[in-house]
Order: C-alpha cells, then sequence, then structure tokens
C-alpha cells in the first residue's frame, strides 16, 4: 500500500480504534470529543474541507462546537490538512502548537516470536488498568479511560507484563482489516529499561499477525525518545507527521 493511501486508511482506523462518545461535521473536518484528556478524542481531524463554508466561519463554528462542552478548540494537523495554509491560520488566530508527533508503522510478515511471561486480555480489567493507567490520573480520568476502552467495537486484546505477580507494562492492539494498531503503551517508571515495554510490544504485534494483519501502526510525540528508541528497535518507520493547534 502507497503511503498516502496507508495514511488514509490509518486515520480511518484510528477512529474506531480510539472512540470519541460523539462526533460532528463542520465544513468536512470530523470533530471528535469525549471525556478522557487526550487531544486525539478531543480535536477536529482537518484531511478534508468541503468548502461549503469560508474557513473562518468553519474555524467560528468549531470553537462553538467544543465551548459547547466546557472545551477549547483543538485541530490535529498534517501536511495534508485541508484547506492549505489552515495551520498558518489558526497560528495567525493565536493557537498554539502542541505535541508533534509521528505516526509509524511496521510491515508485518512474518509472525513475532512470543515473549515469556506477558498475558492476554480482552477487556479493561482491574489488572490491565493497574497497568495502563497512570497512578497521577484523577478517578475522573480513569473512569473515562476505561469507558474509551468500553467502546471498542473492532477485534482487540491488551498485553499485560507482570513482575512478581504485579503488572508493570502493558499496551493495547486493536484490528481492523488488514491493520493493528498498537495504543495505551505504558511502563511504571521503576520497571523501565529492562525490557518489559518490547516484550509488551512484540506480544501485541505478533497477537496482531495471527490475526490477520499485514501493517502496524502507532502514533508517538516527537520529544519521547525513550519511545520512539523502542519503536524504531522494534522496525517501525515514520510514516508522517501531525501536530495540534490549541485555542488559547
Amino acid at each position: 500500500m502507497e503511503d498516502e493511501a496507508l495514511g488514509h486508511a490509518i486515520e480511518a482506523a484510528s477512529l474506531w480504534a480510539w472512540p470519541p462518545e460523539r462526533t460532528a461535521g463542520i465544513g468536512g473536518w470530523l470533530l471528535r470529543q469525549g471525556a478522557t484528556a487526550t487531544r486525539r478524542q478531543n480535536s477536529a481531524r482537518t484531511s478534508a474541507f468541503s468548502g461549503e463554508v469560508a474557513v473562518e466561519r468553519a474555524i467560528a463554528e468549531v470553537e462553538a462546537w467544543y465551548a459547547g462542552f466546557a472545551r477549547v478548540a483543538c485541530f490535529q494537523l498534517t501536511d495534508a490538512s485541508r484547506p492549505p495554509g489552515l495551520d498558518a491560520l489558526l497560528a495567525a488566530r493565536g493557537y498554539r502548537l502542541e505535541s508533534p508527533s509521528e505516526v509509524m508503522v511496521l510491515a508485518l510478515a512474518s509472525p513475532v516470536p512470543e515473549p515469556p511471561n506477558v498475558t492476554l486480555e480482552g477487556r479493561p480489567t482491574a489488572f490491565v488498568m493497574a497497568a495502563v493507567a497512570d497512578p497521577h490520573w484523577s478517578s475522573a480520568e480513569r473512569a473515562a479511560r476505561a469507558r474509551l476502552f468500553g467502546r471498542i467495537r473492532r477485534p482487540m486484546t491488551f498485553a499485560v507484563r507482570p513482575v512478581g505477580g504485579v503488572p508493570v507494562a502493558a499496551g493495547l492492539a486493536v484490528v481492523d482489516g488488514p491493520l493493528v494498531g498498537i495504543f495505551a503503551m505504558r511502563t511504571a517508571p521503576l520497571a523501565r529499561q529492562a525490557g518489559h515495554g518490547r516484550a509488551v510490544l512484540d506480544r501485541l504485534l505478533g497477537w496482531g499477525h495471527a490475526m490477520g494483519a499485514s501493517t502496524a501502526y502507532l502514533q508517538v510525540e516527537a520529544d519521547n525518545a525513550p519511545a520512539l528508541a523502542l519503536y524504531h528497535g522494534a522496525g517501525f518507520r515514520r510514516l508522517h507527521f501531525y501536530h495540534y493547534r490549541v485555542a488559547l
């Protein structure tokens, strides 16, 4: 699959893999909203623009829609965002740039060896949440994240690595046809640099391959050096960049 087509396929698959509570369409943009703190769930996707309304009016309508949920407007932007010049227009309106990130992909040409002592879980059990949830999250964020996981309607699994019965690393994989998305990767701070994250990643990739996926994808912030090292070490390559513009 060519990179441009792959990027569009990943954009579609990731909507179902990280589903918002509600969506709306304004001017061809797809608006997403949910109770979690993640920008991925609370931003406007801008890969299409109908031109039926002026772009300034469309931006104002986006701002009003998010204000209805007591949130500021947030746009997810790539080189393919439409209309051209949208990023500069938002910057001129005072929108700040946040979270430059990479979409990375890996061809799953052969089975991935199964690492030892990694458990698969099909739902967000307490065991799973103990690994994927940051202990600094509020109870509301933790509950919202669990509800998000419960909205996923594609084949999915969590992988958890326990040490002494205590879960120290985990991640989520969601399959959509030939694609498997990797999400919610986390390793407890005191357990990092010990191979637990790579074990979780390999187990998720192996599961995705067994489910028929031929390409894995993930999204990672561009300044997350440990995560980038993990994914490059596993063979992932950068497909494209994106960032957010957030209203002040």
